[in-house]
C-alpha cells in the first residue's frame, strides 16, 4: 500500500506538470491523418520524462518505452482528434490549450490527449520509483 500512497502524492505534485504537457498537445491540430506535428511534440515530452526509448513507427504510432523487466504493463491511446465543427459553437479557441480552474480547455483534452498526457507522468513516476526495473 505503500506504493500505492506515494504514486498518489506524486501524481498530484505532477499536475501542473502533466496539465501544462496536455496545454501543449492540446494546441496542436491533429486531425486524423494530420497527426505528425503532436507526435513529435509527445516524442519531446516522453524524452524530458526520462523515458528509456521513444519512437515513432512506419504507421505514425509514437512509442515509448521504459524498463526492461519480464512484467509488461502498456498504457494505449491516440493523438488524433476530429474537426472543430462548427467554430461558432465555440466559447473559446479550439486550440487554445487554456489551463483555467484546474482544467485544460480544448479540442481533444477529453478525449484522448489527456488520456496520453498521463501516460507520461505515469511513465515518470514509475521511473521515479525505481518501478520499471520489473517492468517494460
Amino acid at each position: 500500500m505503500q506504493d500505492a500512497a506515494r504514486i498518489l502524492e506524486l501524481s498530484r505534485n505532477y499536475r501542473d506538470y502533466t496539465a501544462s504537457n496536455l496545454s501543449e498537445l492540446v494546441k496542436i491540430k491533429s486531425f486524423s491523418l494530420g497527426e505528425k506535428a503532436v507526435a513529435e511534440k509527445l516524442v519531446e515530452q516522453i524524452q524530458a520524462a526520462g523515458f528509456d526509448e521513444v519512437n515513432i513507427d512506419g504507421l505514425g504510432n509514437v512509442i515509448g518505452r521504459i524498463g526492461n523487466g519480464k512484467r509488461i504493463l502498456a498504457f494505449d491511446g491516440h493523438i488524433d482528434t476530429v474537426e472543430v465543427g462548427n467554430a461558432a459553437n465555440w466559447s473559446f479557441d479550439p486550440f487554445c490549450g487554456e489551463i483555467r480552474d484546474g482544467f485544460v480547455h480544448g479540442r481533444g483534452a477529453a478525449d484522448q490527449k489527456g488520456g496520453v498526457a498521463s501516460m507520461v507522468t505515469a511513465g515518470r513516476i514509475l521511473k521515479e520509483l525505481g518501478m520499471d526495473r520489473d517492468l517494460t
